[in-house]
């Protein structure tokens, strides 16, 4: 399963499709001309829990084409009888298989074990391929060969590929910047985007000096020593 669907997310939308029916999933996707199906059967419920083999299976929908070849399958499918008509109660024996240019596809023989990952590959040539939505049929039977449940007859419809979007990286907030400056001053700055912005320039206040003691001290003894000799000459 983790197989078809990275194959699916790889070739597009348009070309990949899921169908889940009583617990059973099948899986499509396309590559070129080469359609891929994959079926997970180990947790099969309803009327086909009690099935332990499928008989045949049916694709149709998927444009024209002038001939098929299954290039892979499980064990055993390689004696299976591969036609042009359609799967029904009966078998192969539905629509038309007279013509050249064909539409649908049948394969069925001596049914084989349901696993939980059953994979067919099938390779066509010539006419005007389908890749949207293929329609499937499939057929189940218990340990006796006895058909079991419903026949299959689904579209498989195609399973979008979403894309997640690039996330916008979060602009850094820049700090302000503090010069010993008079006035509503601003500083050019570039900031991460490469965008010339301005900044406020934050005004510092201006430190006023302090005398020390012994200054005072003698300035004050100066001025003594001046009241002094004025009073003499006086």
């Amino acid at each position: 399963m983790t197989l078809a669907l990275g194959m699916a997310a790889g070739i597009g939308s348009a070309q990949a499709g899921v169908l889940s029916y009583q617990d059973v999933v099948f899986t499509t996707s396309w590559s070129n001309n080469v359609l891929t199906l994959e079926i997970d059967a180990a947790n099969r419920s309803g009327n086909w829990s009690t099935a332990t083999m499928l008989s045949a299976l049916s694709l149709k929908d998927v444009g024209s084409f002038n001939s098929v070849t299954v290039t892979a399958a499980p064990k055993g499918v390689s004696a299976w009888t591969l036609g042009s008509r359609e799967l029904t109660a009966r078998g192969c024996s539905g629509g038309n298989g007279a013509t050249r240019t064909r539409t649908a596809l049948c394969l069925t023989g001596v049914p084989i074990a349901l696993t939980d990952d059953m994979v067919f590959t099938f390779a066509f040539t010539g006419g005007t391929p389908d890749r949207d939505e293929p329609h499937l049929k499939v057929n189940f039977v218990d340990a006796a060969k006895n058909k079991v449940g419903d026949l299959l007859s689904q579209t498989i419809v195609a399973a979008p590929v979403v894309v997640a979007p690039v996330p916008t990286p979060t602009p850094t907030p820049t700090e302000p910047v503090l010069l010993p400056a008079t006035g509503n001053t601003t500083v050019p700055k570039t900031d991460n985007t490469g965008t010339p912005t301005t900044i406020p320039v934050v005004q510092q206040p201006t430190a006023t000096e302090v005398p020390e003691p012994w200054t005072i001290a003698l300035m004050l003894g100066g001025l003594a020593l001046m009241g002094v000799v004025l009073r003499k000459r006086s």
